[in-house]
């Protein structure tokens, strides 16, 4: 595989932001609107779900629904990233996944929609997204040089959180004004806004090693596990996302307690998106040295003990508050944590080894399974309450145990 960032051409400006490359820029554009239709596409699925049930499992099963499928695609996209152009299959899965929010919107709209549908639709997007994913983590670090891989990992970073922020609030709007198949619609023209953006961006190149792809998954699995730092992190991503980030799948639950609806449910999603956003942007601008791992840990032990008090809030709007403190903290780890690991990473067995990494994101959505199961069963506030005690154990283990990841240095040239 060809190392692009060395054919780069080198803007007047400022170099170091990813933004002053072309190439870049348009990735970004289409990211932006294709990770808005993914946040609004997942607020009409999970308030049609509760619409359709009004039962807190039910919106834990379509979270794992989702999740199942992409964990075990995401491992083996990371394979067939390196192996064949990402740009291409960035390309298709946006396609695939536009296709079938019309179809999900279409059924609901004509008033045939049944629960199974929204299964089913979780299950084939589940598998989409898990293509989508490593192949995104691995292409846009070639678009930019070495020198600004930081400010393209915090911006790539920052789009889904971004969206967080924008989509759910105009999707609640836009549902309580017209229902869940307008959300489905307008959420399909973003995908097709990211197809598009495809068709004019550089090829990464792929690798000229035609291994077997069981082989291939070895040398990514191989790697993380020789680097302790990468094993750790990643056990405390995938950590992080499975017991912390559950409640978000069970929003309409949460929002009913106090009264509220699509509006407010769209509120919620977004106050949490605008403290990760304002986390993972504080974090791309601070350069925390040889404190990069006390950072992490301390990011994660914030937001897992936010969430404690988001889960016993007594009124919605200081949930909404508390929720933005906590994905503050939250937006701060995982973007520390990114950074960290494709620092560490070689181009040649990116697409391997973050796609590893992607199965963080599946792994938040089927924590609405494991948040939704303990709900049904102990009650929503004691369900959420369960994860993040769990979490600040395994930081305090961690932080006590591993001195590798609590020294850790921004710059990899300077670990110990």
């Amino acid at each position: 595989m060809p190392d692009n960032h060395e054919a780069v051409r080198v803007p007047r400006g400022r170099p170091g932001s990813a933004l002053a490359y072309r190439p870049f820029r348009i990735y970004f554009v289409g990211t932006v609107l294709a990770m808005n239709a993914l946040r609004l596409g997942a607020v009409a699925q999970s308030l049609l779900i509760w619409e359709l049930t009004g039962s807190t499992l039910s919106l834990g099963i379509v979270a794992a629904a989702t999740a199942i499928p992409m964990m075990i695609v995401n491992v083996f996209g990371g394979v067939l990233a390196d192996r064949f152009e990402s740009r291409n299959i960035l390309g298709a899965s946006s396609l695939i996944g536009a296709g079938l929010l019309v179809s999900l919107g279409t059924l609901d709209l004509t008033g045939q929609i049944l629960p199974w549908h929204v299964f089913s639709f979780a299950v084939v997007s589940g598998f989409v997204a898990g293509a989508d994913q490593p192949s995104r983590q691995a292409y846009f670090p070639s678009l930019v040089p070495s020198s600004a891989m930081k400010s393209a990992v915090t911006i790539n970073g920052s789009l889904m959180a971004s969206a967080s922020v924008v989509a759910p609030t105009f999707g609640g709007l836009l549902i309580a004004a017209f229902g869940t198949h307008a959300g489905f619609f307008v959420a399909s023209a973003g995908w097709i806004a990211m197809f598009l953006a495809t068709t004019v961006l550089p090829k990464r190149g792929a690798s000229a090693a035609q291994r077997s792809v069981v082989r291939e998954l070895a040398t990514g699995f191989a790697f993380i596990r020789r680097q302790r730092v990468l094993l750790v992190l990643m056990i405390l991503t995938f950590s992080n996302m499975l017991l912390g980030f559950g409640w978000i799948g069970l929003l309409p639950a949460y929002v009913e307690q106090f009264g509220g609806g699509a509006r407010e449910v769209g509120f919620v999603f977004s106050s949490a998106g605008v403290g990760a956003l304002s986390g993972i942007v504080v974090s791309g601008r601070i350069s925390p040295g040889r404190h990069a791992g006390k950072l992490i840990l301390g990011a994660a032990a914030a937001f897992s003990a936010t969430m404690l008090f988001v889960s016993i809030s007594p009124v919605l709007w200081l949930g909404m508050v508390l929720a933005m403190v906590a994905h503050f903290g939250n937006g701060m780890f995982n973007i520390s944590a990114l950074v960290a690991v494709q620092m560490r990473i070689p181009d040649d067995i990116r697409g391997r080894v973050m796609g590893v990494f992607a199965i963080s994101q599946s792994v938040g959505l089927l924590g609405g399974l494991w948040t939704g199961t303990l709900a049904a069963v102990i009650g929503l506030r004691a369900g959420m309450l369960v994860g993040p005690v769990i979490l600040l154990l395994m930081i305090a283990t961690v932080f006590i145990t591993q001195k590798k990841v609590r020294e850790l240095r921004e710059d990899p040239a300077q670990d110990e």
